[in-house]
């Protein structure tokens, strides 16, 4: 293993068709940041510096899924058999990365952890036509699934009512948000 020590565990998660994670099992990996400058301030969810993982050979570990390793969430972008000779995987992931919070979705049930970015004052077009400016909240669809309007999310003690859907449809990886305080 070029990378140094597999000494990371990491939980491989799967986005199942119910949209409910489904624990595929535990790898062992060494992550470390792809560049080596400063990060930039984030701007969504998705980190905008890209995670190489590295990882034993495993036919589980496929593009699309996610590894949870204490409290980072990694989205797998491309698995590479670099030495083809299914010995040792390089994957490309995006973190995602946000503020811990609380969801309850709209049906009621089990207030469950998940991370979210919230953007405040972000311009949309209202009822009316006439501009205005609301919060927007994205949250990981392996976290909380679709969330539909009236869901709640608590951020650092405040509570958020889901409004409605910034898109019609989501990425399969971040579902964004029109929210309200309450």
């Amino acid at each position: 293993m070029r990378a140094g020590q597999l000494n990371t565990p990491a939980d491989l998660l799967a986005l199942g068709i119910d949209l409910q994670p489904q624990v595929l099992g535990l790898v062992w990996v060494g992550i470390r940041s792809k560049e080596s400058a400063d990060a930039p301030a984030p701007v969504s969810l998705r980190a905008q510096v890209k995670v190489e993982v590295r990882a034993w050979f495993d036919e589980r570990l496929m593009q699309g899924r996610y590894l949870r390793a204490d409290s980072r969430l990694l989205h797998l972008l491309s698995v590479r058999d670099f030495k083809n000779d299914r010995s040792e995987l390089v994957m490309t992931c995006e973190e995602l990365v946000g503020q811990a919070a609380q969801y309850t979705p709209a049906s009621g049930g089990a207030a469950a952890p998940c991370r979210v970015f919230l953007q405040h004052g972000v311009a949309r077009v209202g009822d009316v036509g006439r501009t205005e400016y609301t919060t927007q909240l994205e949250a990981a669809l392996i976290e909380v699934g679709r969330p539909q309007p009236g869901a709640l999310f608590v951020v650092a003690g405040q509570t958020w009512r889901v409004a409605g859907l910034v898109d019609d449809e989501d990425d399969r990886v971040v579902r964004r948000m029109w929210v309200k305080p309450l």
